[in-house]
């Protein structure tokens, strides 16, 4: 009988070999992993405990253990101090692991200082969710560059106190009694004033408050009186009161605030270093910010002032440096404005010392789209400060958004509703567009005959047209150049510079020119284009006849442009000019044509972008680039744009009339009456693009009439079928048209069939809608047949009666779905191609500063 002690040595062997036996079958893979992240809770709850010891058996051998120690408990174990070999065994294992874990931890947060080589599907997910795929990057990329303009809390400033009202009424106005100002104000152009305790308007400069100074310059300047829009803004705006001041142009407005502004900045202590400027005036275009610097000039000279004209195009390094130099006043574009408070994380310059704000030209500034910017850069000036608003029109909608920015503010109205000046003769002729040019030179040759000082200013509506008018014009002996915004800002700065100076006598110039150019001995202006809207005709005509000087205006309208002629109407009303019988006609045309819905109305105002739309546009274009290089792989993007301007309007409408004229109607192949109205409609195009593509997406089913009944014995009516069958499947060439496209009717043919003539396109739109990687897209989605077919013929060239027609491409398809489909994205490629090959048309001659013709 054994001992205890040999029981207990044999049951402890025992275990050991049954451990030791089933040692692989607990140690697979699957536990192993499963003991490993035990372990692993294990060692994390232990070191929280402060346990030393590490729990390494699972339930069962728990379990046993615990039942073998409590079956001997009170016997003495021989190798109790020897290390169990299964221990050592999973010590082994475990031990290396804790270091691990600590590693991982500590790898987290130091991974950008060692390479790091990551072999797991799993680990490159992880790198996509934090942001490393292009799309992230790009993403963060655009919102570094996004320019924010940071919020102020004025409650946490402490701004210096300054003074705004510097006026004192003199004696002679205080004796005139409310009727006799009701009078004078009349007089005055009849001003009309709305507002509380609107002061009286002042008839001579002395009577303004002004200093010494100011009145030697105005003196110098030989300023005889102030003009009826100087008599009433200057006492308000030296009284200190918010003011929006409406006149046309010519009538003085720029004096009407710079006089005010230099008194307000005088009363102030002198700027210290890195200090903002005291004046801040806006304006809508870079030409008009020049314009507002130069007249500064002046004054700034006589009373030892700064002022610095910041705007897009131009170095902004140079104006940086003339900010920190420091400037009492800063003339700028919304634009050049946040680009300098943005730069250098703010540290460029500030508004803190702003208390004098004029916004010139206000109501073009909301229309362009910068009402968000100028209400933020407005909201980071402190809020008693002083602003001012002036404009030639002020319209009912964009006059509610500048009452915001006023605070019990004056509207003061100079001439009633905005017209042309009463010293401009207008003149409106409606003609076809071929005898503009030669009407032109007529009206160039009277007035340089007369004088040859005299200048005349030309408007169109799009950059090509200039450039290209520009040049006939040359060609013809008148000197002439055109200015437009493809143009860099230098050279723009140096034509309108020579203009002034008489170099160039002629200047062909969009819209961008239209706002506060004032050029003397400009005698004429002609509208070579036909404006959009009154506002744009009250300005373009207001080049001329400013400072009472006279001139005339004359504009051209088009039967094409009968959408136009009621703003024309308008104008020609409000300043009581006579409107031509031909122009009323055209006007009554197009509502007819707009009441059987024909045609629509448009919209009165500039239009324009603003910042998020001018970075909308560059997006646009990019991905319009994109588009144009990309391989065949890549998935199409979506090119719509907001808020075209005019030049890119008219450009779509000449694409689609050139992709109506391609697509037609589609003739059905044995139908003589829908052979018939086809050719009825030829001459007809829509001018809605949605109008040719359901035009040219009517495919007609062929129709094949029913074959006479042959006698058998007939030999005469068996020869006659036969010849009608040959002649089918000949397609009747003697019957077609020369160089129409000839409906296949090969044994190939499909059921549905329609035909684009894709020969006068450019070549990029052609290789747009030939290209095999997007005619393979097309046939995959579709289902159909593209062939493309006749012959090249160069611009200026018809085929003969025996000739193959021009190039066109056949689609066709079983059913007429397939066909219209294949159908409507060919136009979408080929309106595409054409608008990339006209952009690049228009952007090749302003690539460099110079070209060589």
């Amino acid at each position: 009988m054994p001992t205890v002690s040999e029981t207990g040595d044999a049951a402890l062997a025992n275990s050991l070999d049954d451990q030791d036996e089933g040692e692989d079958d607990i140690r697979s893979d699957d536990e192993e992993a499963e003991a490993a992240r035990e372990a692993a809770q294990k060692r994390a709850q232990e070191a929280q405990a402060g346990q030393d010891d590490f729990e390494m058996a699972d339930g069962e051998e728990a379990a046993a253990a615990q039942a073998t120690a409590a079956a001997n408990e009170d016997i003495d174990i021989v190798a109790v101090d020897e290390d169990d070999p299964l221990d050592a065994f999973m010590k082994d294992l475990e031990v290396p692991a804790a270091p691990g874990f600590i590693t991982a931890k500590r790898y987290t947060t130091s991974r950008s200082k060692e390479p790091q080589v990551f072999n797991n599907s799993d680990d490159e997910a992880d790198l996509d969710a934090v942001g490393q795929n292009t799309d992230d990057i790009l993403a963060i990329a655009a919102k570094r560059k996004k320019k924010e303009i940071p919020t102020v809390d004025h409650s946490k400033i402490e701004y210096e106190p300054f003074r705004k009202a510097f006026y004192n009424e003199s004696v002679e106005l205080s004796d005139l009694t409310e009727d006799d100002t009701d009078m004078l104000r009349a007089e005055l152009d009849n001003i009309v004033v709305k507002g509380g305790n609107a002061p009286k308007p002042i008839q001579q400069w002395s009577q303004g408050g002004f200093g010494a100074q100011i009145l030697d310059v105005i003196r110098d300047r030989k300023f005889e009186k102030p003009t009826p829009v100087q008599a009433q803004t200057l006492p308000a705006i030296m009284s200190g009161r918010d003011t929006i001041g409406i006149a046309r142009t010519g009538s003085g407005k720029t004096v009407a605030y710079l006089l005010p502004m230099f008194r307000h900045i005088k009363d102030q202590r002198p700027l210290d270093n890195l200090e903002g400027p005291i004046a801040l005036i806006m304006a809508p275009t870079r030409e008009l910010a020049t314009q507002i610097h130069h007249e500064c000039k002046p004054y700034t000279k006589a009373l030892n002032l700064r002022a610095v004209c910041a705007y897009g195009g131009a170095p902004i390094k140079d104006q940086i440096a003339d900010l920190k130099r420091g400037a009492e006043i800063l003339v700028c574009t919304p634009g050049r404005l946040i680009d300098l408070l943005t730069a250098n994380s703010g540290r460029v310059t500030n508004l803190k010392r702003v208390t004098y704000v004029v916004l010139d030209e206000a109501d073009r500034m909301f229309d362009m789209g910068f009402e968000p910017q100028i209400t933020k850069i407005l909201g980071n000036i402190r809020p008693d400060k002083q602003t001012v608003l002036f404009s030639a029109t002020f319209p009912e909608k964009l006059e509610k958004l500048a009452r915001k920015v006023l605070t019990k503010g004056l509207v003061i109205t100079v001439g009633g509703k905005s017209a042309v000046p009463p010293e401009v003769t207008q003149v409106v002729e409606v003609r076809e567009r071929s005898t503009r040019f030669h009407r032109l030179l007529a009206l160039l040759g009277d007035l340089h005959a007369q004088s040859e000082e005299n200048l005349s200013l030309v408007f169109v509506q799009e950059q090509a047209t200039a450039d290209r008018l520009a040049l006939e014009l040359n060609k013809k002996g008148f000197p002439t150049n055109s200015i437009h915004g493809g143009k860099e800002q230098i050279d723009r700065d140096q034509i309108i510079s020579d203009y002034k100076a008489g170099h160039w006598p002629i200047i062909i110039a969009t819209s961008v020119a239209a706002r506060g150019l004032d050029v003397k001995q400009l005698k004429l202006v002609v509208n070579y284009d036909s404006p959009t809207h009154k506002e744009d005709y009250v300005h373009r005509c207001g080049r001329t006849g400013r400072a009472g000087n006279t001139g005339t205006a004359v504009t051209f309208i088009t039967p094409e442009e009968d959408r136009f002629a009621s703003a024309l109407i308008a104008a020609l009303t409000d300043s009581n000019q006579d409107v031509p019988e031909a122009l009323t006609k055209l006007a009554q045309d197009f509502e007819e044509k707009v009441k059987a819905g024909q045609a629509k109305k448009m919209g009165s105002g500039f239009g324009g972008r603003g910042i998020e739309r001018y970075d909308a546009s560059r997006d646009a274009e990019r991905a319009r680039e994109r588009k144009q290089y990309k391989t065949g792989d890549e998935p199409d993007e979506d090119e719509e744009e907001d808020g075209k301007d005019e030049k890119s309007k008219k450009k779509q409408s000449e694409v689609d009339k050139l992709v109506a004229k391609a697509t037609g109607q589609v003739r059905a192949i044995d139908n003589k009456e829908n052979e018939e109205s086809k050719n009825e409609d030829q001459g007809l195009i829509p001018s809605a693009l949605n109008d040719h593509l359901t035009r040219a997406m009517k495919v007609e089913k062929k129709v094949n009439a029913p074959k006479a009944a042959v006698a058998v014995n007939d030999p005469l009516a068996r020869a006659a079928a036969a010849a009608a069958s040959i002649n089918s499947r000949v397609g009747g060439r003697g019957s077609a048209r020369a160089g129409y496209p000839v409906d296949n009717r090969g044994p190939d043919a499909g059921l549905f069939h329609a035909t684009l003539e894709i020969n006068d396109f450019p070549q990029k739109a052609r290789w747009a809608v030939t290209n095999r990687t997007n005619v393979a897209k097309i046939l995959e989605a579709s289902g159909t047949s593209i062939t493309s077919k006749g012959t090249y013929y160069a611009k200026g060239s018809e085929p003969g009666p025996n000739d193959q027609p021009k190039l066109y491409i056949l689609v066709e398809g079983d059913t007429e779905p397939i066909v219209e489909t294949a159908m409507s994205e060919l136009t979408r490629l080929l309106k595409e191609g054409t608008i990339a090959a006209m952009e690049e048309e228009v952007r090749r001659p302003t690539t460099g500063r110079y070209s060589v013709i």
